[in-house]
This record gives structure tokens, C-alpha cells and sequence, in this order.
């Protein structure tokens, strides 16, 4: 039996065979989607899931869903284009100019998809206005963190909820706007915590690797660089010095192993756990809330 992933990675490659028929654009376009599939399409996981929570039974939420994963994909390659610290993604292999060709095609795709589907026309619109709506707000977060606009706690997790917890909402609205008409507000709000705790588990990841995806070494203000930055005891003075360009970014990797050590007594690993502590518990009130069934309940809570 296939698993949910699976189904939506044939849909998404199908839907490129159908719609691009020159030969190197649509190798290129299911090259992609299969990178993708590594990471088993959570967010096509979740519009399933929260279309058959609200009792939904027809076959193309897999379409739906795929729709969702084309929008995200198309997103995460324009980020990736943009952002430039990670070559190991297909996308960033080859000319720039036909990745972001590519980004738009699936782009425009996602919309096409979910439009396709067999649900009911009123609830085809509702879904697509959400994922529509719901990028546009990630799109300002985007450019938030683009322009390095964040000085505070309460602009990070605003940026976050922008970018982040805007899609996952916009994942877990697609799949109960097709299902039902109730429960929306909600959903929205238990979904922009989960998006919020998923960036701050990448930022805890990202901050203890030296490698090109460090936010330290890129200078990406997170929740643990700016606990860095604001710490003024003096042996935490390199966190200031690199930002403003005084230290080199060889200096700094060179340093690695004591400036490790210096991140793990510092607090800031300890301080994300708890604003990420409190973002679960706020979704866990949430989802406690709607007295959905136990089963979905459990199924829900894997990604809080």
C-alpha cells in the first residue's frame, strides 16, 4: 500500500507530464519533485489529514494536496534563489534564469490543480483563496527576513508567523475548507504556532552546524542570534563584532569549537525551548478546544 507522500509525488509528476511537453523543461520539473519527495510532502500530509478530520472522502484531496506542494515547492526555490547558502539542492545547480522559469511553472500550476479538482465549486474558491491569501502574507514575512527589518523577539516570531505559520495554515485550511465549513478560525490559529515551532527547530538545528547553512556564520537574525547580540558579557562581544563586519567570517570558523561552547552556555539554546514550549502549548489549548476524535487528535499532535 502506497503511504499519503507517495500518492501526492505521482500526482504532483503527473501533473507536470500533462502540462509541460518540451522535453528538457519537464525532465528538469520532475527532477524536482522527486528531490522533494525526500522529505515526504508535510504539507500535503497535512491538507489530507485535516480533509479527512472533518469527515472528507473523495480520492482528490491527493490533487488538492498536491497543489499545496506545488506552491510550496515553488516557494522554497525562489528562497533558496534567493538566500544562495545552499548548493545542494537541484535548483541551485543549474542557470538561475530556468530555476526560477521552473518556480513559476509550478507556481502557476498549484493554482491549476487545485481548480481541476471534483469538489464543490464554493469550496474549491474558499481553499484556493486561502493558500492564495496565506502565501501573500508568507511573501511580506519573506521579504521581512530579506531585508534584515528584525531587531526584537516580538519582530521574529511576527516575521515567523508570516512566513512560516502562514503556510502551514495555509496547508491545514485547504484540506478543512474542502471538508467542511466550521472550525477555520481555529485551524488557522493552531497552524501558525506549529509553523512557528518548526522554524524555531531549524533555528536550533541551523545555529549548531558549521556549514553553509548556519545562521550565524549568514548572519540571519533568529531567536538565538539576537539572545547572542543582546548578551553583554564580554566573551559574547564576537556575536556584535561579526555583525558589524569587525570579525571575518574566517576568523570566526577558525574559532568554531570555542564559540560552540560559548552558544552552549549562553542561554540561547534554553531560551528557544521555551518560546517554543509556549507556541505548543498555546496550539495543544487549540486543539484541545475543537474535541476532535483521539485518533486525529494524535495524529495532529506529531507535528506540534
Amino acid at each position: 500500500m502506497e503511504e499519503d507522500w507517495d500518492v501526492i509525488g505521482h500526482v504532483m509528476l503527473q501533473l507536470v507530464d500533462d502540462y509541460f511537453p518540451v522535453k528538457e523543461l519537464k525532465n528538469y520539473l520532475s527532477e524536482f519533485v522527486t528531490f522533494k519527495m525526500k522529505g515526504h510532502f508535510p504539507f500535503g500530509q497535512l491538507a489530507i489529514l485535516h480533509y479527512q478530520m472533518f469527515e472528507g472522502r473523495s480520492q482528490d484531496i491527493f490533487q488538492a494536496a498536491a497543489a499545496v506542494e506545488l506552491m510550496i515547492l515553488s516557494l522554497d526555490i525562489f528562497d533558496d534563489l534567493q538566500d544562495q547558502d545552499d548548493f545542494s539542492v537541484p535548483w541551485n545547480k543549474i542557470d538561475q534564469a530556468i530555476s526560477m522559469n521552473i518556480a513559476t511553472g509550478f507556481l502557476v500550476l498549484s493554482t491549476k490543480a487545485l481548480e481541476q479538482t471534483s469538489f464543490e465549486q464554493n469550496r474549491k474558491v474558499r481553499a484556493n483563496d486561502y493558500l492564495n491569501t496565506l502565501v501573500l502574507k508568507a511573501i511580506n514575512g519573506q521579504h521581512t527576513d530579506l531585508r534584515d527589518l528584525i531587531e526584537s523577539e516580538e519582530d521574529y516570531i511576527q516575521m515567523v508567523r508570516e512566513k512560516s505559520g502562514s503556510l502551514m495554515a495555509a496547508a491545514c485550511l485547504v484540506g478543512t475548507a474542502l471538508a467542511s465549513e466550521k472550525y477555520h478560525d481555529r485551524v488557522n490559529k493552531y497552524a501558525e504556532h506549529i509553523g512557528i515551532i518548526a522554524q524555531i527547530k531549524n533555528d536550533i538545528k541551523d545555529i549548531c552546524r558549521w556549514d553553509e547553512k548556519n545562521d550565524l556564520i549568514n548572519k540571519k537574525k533568529t531567536l538565538l542570534t539576537l539572545y547572542l547580540l543582546k548578551n553583554q558579557q564580554p566573551q559574547y562581544q564576537f556575536t556584535r563584532d561579526y555583525f558589524s563586519g569587525k570579525l571575518k567570517k574566517e576568523e570566526l570558523i577558525k574559532n568554531k569549537a570555542e564559540i560552540q561552547a560559548l552558544i552552549g552556555k549562553s542561554g540561547a539554546l534554553e531560551y528557544a525551548r521555551v518560546i517554543m514550549r509556549l507556541n505548543q502549548l498555546q496550539a495543544l489549548e487549540l486543539i484541545d478546544s475543537m474535541g476532535m476524535a483521539q485518533e486525529w487528535k494524535e495524529k495532529l499532535l506529531h507535528y506540534v
